[in-house]
């Protein structure tokens, strides 16, 4: 073997183990990359799902109903005017067929003292989710988009012991957050405990998140 072929050898042998490493490297950093992305996008795309959740319990508040698409629900908290209710605890004087007596019973008392935007509404109930002077627009958008996707929206009744109670649902795909490194990272994507971040449910009258 002559000393060239000895130094092609070691050459190639180099490149292999500078392969071989990097494979390696690449196995045991792509979890852990994966990771910290995965917990910074559910970060963003859950704190907006809040957001949305509470617009949703003012429109509600304020209409005896959710609203069923953004363009209803983004235009509401652009420009509509809402009452603020103050609520007081009271009490009075009520006759007691039991004890045959007058006593004591407590009550709460709702009072309309005025009216602000649907946004300050927001912004005073949930200060920790909503900063002042928020753009309510983008809040139909899966974060991590461009703005270019939308939240999946949708209402509808579920009948729980006779009585009929509206629901929402509102929901990010992962394939949709996730998009520009899908491919980078597919298989930790489909292996995730859920395809997407809902709140809200069209079959349960919960306001809880499937993220909890």
């Amino acid at each position: 073997m002559t000393a060239r072929t000895i130094l092609y050898l070691r050459i190639a042998l180099g490149v292999i183990t500078l392969v071989l490493s990097y494979r390696i490297y690449r196995i045991i950093m792509e979890p852990i990359e994966f990771s910290a992305i995965k917990e910074k996008r559910y970060e963003e795309v859950t704190h907006r799902l809040e957001q949305l959740r509470e617009a949703q319990l003012t429109f509600k508040t304020e209409y005896g109903k959710y609203a069923a698409t953004f363009d209803e629900l983004i235009p509401f908290l652009e420009y509509a005017q809402v009452n603020i209710i103050e609520r007081k605890d009271s009490s009075f004087m009520a006759y007691n067929k039991v004890y045959q007596t007058d006593m004591l019973k407590d009550t709460i008392i709702y009072r309309i003292i005025g009216q602000t935007s649907a946004k300050e509404k927001l912004v005073r109930k949930n200060p920790e989710l909503f900063e002042e002077n928020f753009d309510a627009t983008v809040l139909r958008y899966i974060p991590f988009t461009t703005d270019t996707a939308e939240f999946r929206m949708a209402t509808g009744f579920v009948d729980r012991n006779g009585v009929r109670v509206q629901v929402f649902e509102i929901a990010a795909p992962n394939t949709r957050f996730f998009a520009d490194i899908y491919e980078d990272y597919k298989s930790y994507i489909k292996n995730l405990r859920i395809d997407a971040l809902i709140v809200g449910s069209l079959t349960e009258p919960t306001l809880s998140g499937n993220w909890k």
